[in-house]
């Protein structure tokens, strides 16, 4: 059983200061917060988090690091409860939370600064989340310092980087595809299945996909009820939310790369209504089919996306028997 999340802060982003190039680099091993000190947070390498999604090593006043899952889906950056009672932070309000299925509250909390390495993101109010929706981890990265910087995740190496978007080297051997910004920092890029043109949102904080109605529609599908075989459930930051219809696309192309074998569950989310595209075939593309290609980079200063695949620019979710 796959377990997902879908979440999403729209709250105004600003520019930050920039800072030093960060290389490629580990998220803490989490083992190692099971023995250390806060003052002896050491570096290891390390895996995913538990449901497959990329972890970054982030800075939260100046003490950690500490394990952020990068959520390219989320435009504001999240503290686990946990995090908040270990730094001894105060909640100076609340903010509403949008996630797949409404809206709910969640204090937010004051931090000063947040850093992944030398380079500065943010330093404002921060919404306090908990529960499964972090699976552990200390907190989500989103995307509200990242304007003018290139993301760059290796699936292979488990690691991130983030830089300048202009003092980025070019990505040899990369396909990309050119996209738009909506909303200052979702980038949106255009697909194809069967002929049918899509929206595409690159969400590395879903292990799952998400197709809305009118793409469903669109292709004619067949969306079948799977009470007992085809169904997932996705921790939101509300409540659990059972996902039970779903539907196979077989072939999806992103420019010159071939995504194949996706199994995307079809419903109207709210999140498709908040950024406006219920009415257009959309796709939110999540952990489980991006993690199958080697990397995976955003320009959000050129409004790219950057895709390594294997050496015959397809690549694809694995069937299951």
């Amino acid at each position: 059983m796959g377990f997902g999340r879908f979440f999403a802060l729209f709250v105004a982003a600003a520019a930050f200061a920039g800072g030093a190039a960060a290389e490629c680099v580990d998220a803490p091993d989490l083992a190692a917060y099971q023995t250390a000190t806060p003052e002896d947070f050491a570096l290891g390498p390390t895996r995913s988090d538990r449901l497959g999604r990329v972890v970054a090593p982030i800075s939260v006043n100046g003490q950690g690091p500490f394990r952020f899952i990068v959520d390219t889906g989320a435009n504001r950056s999240v503290l686990s409860q946990a995090l908040v009672e270990r730094l001894g932070l105060a909640t100076t309000g609340s903010g509403d939370v949008h996630s797949v299925h409404g809206v709910s509250p969640a204090p937010l909390v004051e931090v000063a600064s947040l850093h992944y390495g030398q380079l500065a993101l943010n330093g404002t109010a921060l919404p306090m989340l908990d529960g499964a929706v972090l699976a552990g981890e200390h907190g989500l990265l989103g995307v509200d310092g990242m304007r003018g910087r290139r993301l760059r995740m290796d699936f292979e190496r488990n690691c991130i980087e983030i830089m300048p978007s202009r003092e980025a080297r070019r990505l040899r051997g990369w396909a990309t595809v050119r996209g738009e910004l909506r909303f200052g920092h979702l980038v949106v890029v255009r697909g194809a299945i069967n002929g049918v043109r899509v929206n595409l949102l690159i969400d590395t904080g879903s292990d799952t996909s998400l197709a809305n109605n009118a793409l469903r529609d669109a292709l004619n599908a067949r969306v079948r009820n799977g009470a007992r075989l085809d169904y997932t459930i996705a921790y939101t930051a509300g409540d659990q939310v059972i996902l039970n219809r779903a539907m196979f696309i077989q072939r999806l192309s992103i420019g010159e790369v071939e995504v194949r074998n996706i199994t995307a569950y079809v419903g109207d989310f709210h999140i498709f209504n908040l950024w406006g595209l219920q009415a257009e075939p959309t796709l939110l593309v999540g952990m489980d089919v991006l993690s199958q290609a080697r990397g995976l980079a955003i320009d959000y200063e050129r409004a790219t996306v950057h895709l390594r695949t294997r050496d015959d620019l397809r690549f694809g979710t694995r069937l299951q028997n």
